[in-house]
């Protein structure tokens, strides 16, 4: 009877373990710039693409800028990856924030590494939580070919909460039409 019990738990830690991952929703935030830094590097501001998980963490999937067609596809990245320390080792960063590369052999990364970094050939950038109705500060870091194998602070992006893109099924959003303030979404992040 033991066994049967404990492969019952075990069975019950996955299904919940797996849920939040089917569940992840597809959303995305515009934001206006309001750092100095914000406003050289976006001018219009930034659209994030993002999946939202049931249990509060985003993981930002695109960087779009508002104003252009450009954008850069993120993938994970590991906080050592910015060299000895990681994230702490920089001086005026977030050592908490959540860490992602720029692909720069995907769409236009390779405008974004010499955009927000020049001088680099890598891009990663931090972003602070992403929640409706909140703030985002990012924080862009590119490798230093001075140094050995330390990454540098290139600019702090601080940008103010515009809205939510409505995401219609196979098609580009309309800025026009496809803006929502859902109060199906009421903000609970307090």
């Amino acid at each position: 009877m033991r066994p049967a019990i404990v492969w019952g738990s075990i069975l019950a830690v996955g299904i919940v373990a797996a849920a939040p991952s089917a569940q992840a929703e597809t959303r995305m935030f515009s934001y206006d710039p309001i750092s100095p830094d914000a406003k050289r590097l976006t001018g219009a501001g930034v659209t994030i693409l993002f999946k939202d998980g049931l249990l509060g963490a985003s993981r930002p999937i695109k960087v779009l800028a508002t104003g252009v067609p450009a954008q850069a596809m993120l993938k994970a990245a590991r906080s050592k990856d910015l060299g000895p320390g990681g994230l702490s080792a920089i001086s005026g960063v977030d050592a908490n924030a959540a860490l992602y590369a720029v692909d720069a052999s995907a769409a236009q990364g390779r405008i974004y590494v010499r955009a927000f970094c020049p001088g680099s050939t890598k891009l990663w950038l931090s972003f602070s939580p992403i929640v409706v109705r909140r703030d985002l500060r990012i924080q862009a870091f590119g490798d230093d070919p001075k140094t050995t194998g330390q990454a540098r602070l290139c600019g702090t992006l601080d940008f103010s909460y515009r809205g939510e893109w409505r995401l219609p099924d196979n098609r580009t959003p309309d800025p026009m039409s496809d803006w929502t303030d859902n109060p199906q979404r009421p903000d609970v992040s307090n």
